[in-house]
């Protein structure tokens, strides 16, 4: 006798961020949190994926990681920490997707960003699916950006073949209507607003209480992945928090563990300030970023997120990436006036603006206009209850 079917698989692409794996992750929250009964799995090779669930009842299945650098602007793939490369990753784990799919027999499938997968890998798994009569919906972030993966027409193909919903994870009062109506006519279909998904809206209800040893905390720096110009960035970095002192309170970094910089000269002089706490990426972030003045992030979706949840005033560091998803996304923030940003191209900074923009978050007294919407991983969690049980 087999298994009772489960009622909702949710896949999330890795890559070189972590905005895929958040905004899924906290949608699988949502529903564990909201709908206690469901059957609900996540599966992705992203290798922070237990740092970003911590403690809640989220389970999840792990596949080998892609992996990828930054040339030029461009993502690279290059071996996976499995060390297969990325053309052997694609073709290994389009096989275990149709096995997953074969094993759980799922009622629905909420895929992020690229109906067919990054590498093509979830075209086998849509035509395994037909004979489970399996539902697939789409969930892109708030600003696509010039991404072959959702605009080609493979992509608009597979999308209207197999998907039966849209989700648009944004908020059209601060980005306007103009990604929904290209949505539309690329894939023929009227995408569902949620909201902006926002891990930890979802996080906080299982974030343990409140550390006091925040109180003194000047602000929070988080660099969530590697890229070309992270060499030039931690000197600037050192010498400006250098220039600020211990005036403002300390200073917590988060830099990926075992990443080419962890052990550098320049990070180990950071380790040297006594106003500085390195750390790796981890259950503390949320509490350090809800309890600090300021925040240096970069552009990507999920850290964009997690200021605006807590309303942190915050420098954007922007990566010369070649979609320009993150300077038209900072952009609208910035002139919607939700929250008070500082935008800096990463290749144009120096410590000497590293230290007057930090000065002058610190000193702000702003005060949002508006308030974005951050119920997505809700209002996502509540459709797809609906569609479930219907």
């Amino acid at each position: 006798m087999s298994s009772p079917r489960l009622d909702l698989l949710i896949y999330a692409h890795d890559g070189r961020g972590l905005g895929h794996a958040s905004r899924s992750i906290a949608v699988g929250m949502a529903c564990r949190r909201l709908f206690k009964d469901l059957k609900v799995l996540f599966v992705s090779g992203t290798t922070m994926t237990a740092q970003l669930i911590g403690p809640a009842p989220l389970d999840w299945l792990k596949l080998p990681a892609y992996a990828t650098k930054v040339v030029q602007g461009k993502s690279i793939g290059h071996l996976g920490l499995s060390n297969y490369n990325d053309q052997d990753l694609g073709k290994l784990r389009t096989q275990a997707l149709v096995q997953i799919i074969d094993l759980y027999r799922p009622r629905y499938v909420l895929v992020d960003h690229m109906p067919q997968g990054k590498h093509k890998e979830l075209l086998p798994a849509l035509t395994s699916a037909e004979k489970f009569k399996t539902n697939w919906i789409l969930g892109v972030r708030g600003i696509v950006g010039d991404v072959d993966g959702v605009w080609s027409d493979l992509a608009r193909t597979t999308f209207i073949r197999n998907y039966c919903r849209l989700f648009w994870y944004g908020d059209s009062t601060i980005l306007g209507s103009q990604t929904l109506k290209q949505l539309q006519n690329h894939f023929s279909i009227t995408p569902i607003e949620t909201g902006y998904v926002s891990r930890m809206a979802e996080f906080q209800y299982w974030q343990p209480e409140f550390d006091s040893s925040y109180d003194q905390l000047a602000g929070v720096i988080s660099i969530p992945w590697i890229g070309e110009k992270t060499n030039i960035i931690l000197p600037h970095l050192l010498d400006a928090l250098i220039q600020l002192g211990d005036k403002y309170g300390w200073w917590q970094i988060f830099l990926p563990k075992n990443s080419a910089f962890s052990q550098n000269k320049v990070t180990k002089e950071l380790q040297a300030l006594k106003y500085c706490q390195l750390n790796e990426p981890d259950q503390n972030y949320m509490n350090a970023l809800l309890n600090c003045k300021v925040g240096v992030i970069y552009g990507g979706y999920n850290s964009l997120m997690d200021v605006l949840f807590s309303r942190t005033p915050s420098l954007v560091l922007l990566r010369a990436m070649q979609d320009l998803e993150q300077q038209k996304h900072v952009k609208a923030l910035i002139e919607s006036q939700t929250i008070h940003l500082i935008l800096r191209e990463e290749n144009q900074v120096n410590a000497g603006y590293l230290a007057e923009d930090l000065k002058s978050l610190l000193a702000t007294s702003h005060h949002p206009q508006k308030t974005a919407n951050l119920s997505g991983a809700k209002t996502a969690a509540n459709y797809l209850y609906n569609m479930i049980k219907n």
